[in-house]
């Protein structure tokens, strides 16, 4: 089968792969109907992250099932499914508690041997292990492009500003208005949010999300506390979700959060090793809460119902639908912010 693989830092390919196979009587095998290009990617196309030459990339995607393992319960062939990109047992200490994501045999689709070397799903086809905790049966009338991010950006993104507790009075501040950033917007609205500010540098990201009910701020034509301040009567945001993952966008979200509020961390973080103000963080009484990898199977039914409702719509994000040949130039694109999100139909 084709698949993109790993060449070298900023260099993929498509190549031809070994078909995957059962190779645990929990698995099944997915022919892949639509993949997508995450910012996830990105730090390994980047070489934030590593991965190896020939590995295959990729964590978000959704198909039809097409063979199962015999202990596989929940699903049958021709069954259309979403993908969890992360990869849980469902039967450690911290998944029957719902933190999957720290589940004790952790893995990652597309994420290498630090991923537990599964192959990722911007393939034709994938191997899914644990087939009945890491997949979601997709509901009848939705289109590939409303479900396919359910296994990850999306569930994040309601994940994310779930857990930052939004009471229905409350201005929200979503830093980023990529993906997870578009995202947070929708589901801090569905969480009950009486007014989402979205910060960003962006003009075409800040008018997307406009078009979703937000407040844009270009944080390269206004300094961003000012700005938060002028509209909250001089507070700051009672939640600030913080959707970039780097140092700028953490002590953005730290400023212009208003005494006593919450941020939640959502993006990603690595190695960064950041000064803070312990201190000044104590007085003005923060909550600082740290995602971390999203719990995609905690949270995944509540977003798609979300999704089903009309309450969030993913379709305005895609800008690019391109085949599996085409998905190093995606890269490119999407690593060049010349796209808000490249879905890929292998």
């Amino acid at each position: 089968m084709k698949a993109v693989v790993f060449e070298e830092v900023k260099r993929l390919a498509v190549r031809d792969v070994a078909d995957p196979r059962i190779e645990d009587p929990k698995d099944a095998i997915v022919r892949v109907s639509a993949a997508a290009i995450c910012g996830s990617d990105l730090h390994f196309y980047n070489g934030k992250a590593p991965l190896s030459q020939g590995d295959v990339i990729g964590h978000e995607g959704m198909g039809v099932v097409e063979v199962v393992g015999p202990e596989v319960r929940r699903f049958k062939a021709g069954d259309r499914v979403v993908m969890a990109f992360d990869i849980a047992c469902g039967e450690c200490w911290y998944c029957t508690r719902g933190q999957t994501s720290l589940c004790s045999s952790y893995r990652m689709l597309g994420g290498g041997v630090f991923g537990g070397s599964l192959s990722g799903t911007q393939a034709e086809a994938v191997r899914v292990p644990i087939a009945d905790v890491n997949l979601l049966k997709v509901p009848e009338g939705l289109q590939d492009e409303e479900a396919l991010f359910v296994g990850d950006i999306l569930t994040t993104a309601y994940y994310g500003t779930a857990i930052a507790g939004i009471r229905p009075e409350d201005t929200v501040a979503v830093i980023g208005a990529g993906p997870v950033g578009f995202f947070a917007l929708q589901a801090a609205q569905v969480h009950g949010a009486d007014r989402v500010l979205v910060l960003d540098m962006e003009p075409e990201r800040l008018a997307l999300a406009e078009k979703f009910g937000a407040v844009p701020i270009n944080v390269k034509e206004r300094n961003a506390q000012g700005a938060v301040d002028e509209l909250t009567d001089g507070r700051g945001a009672d939640v600030v979700v913080e959707c970039v993952g780097n140092e700028a966008a953490y002590e953005t979200a730290t400023r212009v959060v208003r005494s006593g509020g919450t941020v939640a961390v959502v993006g990603v973080y690595v190695s960064e090793q950041p000064q803070i103000p312990l201190g000044v963080y104590w007085a003005r009484m923060l909550t600082i809460r740290f995602s971390g990898v999203c719990p995609v199977h905690a949270w995944w039914d509540r977003a798609m119902q979300a999704v089903q409702a009309g309450a969030i719509d993913p379709i305005p994000l895609i800008s690019h639908t391109m085949s599996l040949d085409e998905a190093p130039k995606g890269y490119e694109l999407f690593d060049a912010r010349q796209a808000t999100k490249v879905v890929i139909k292998p």
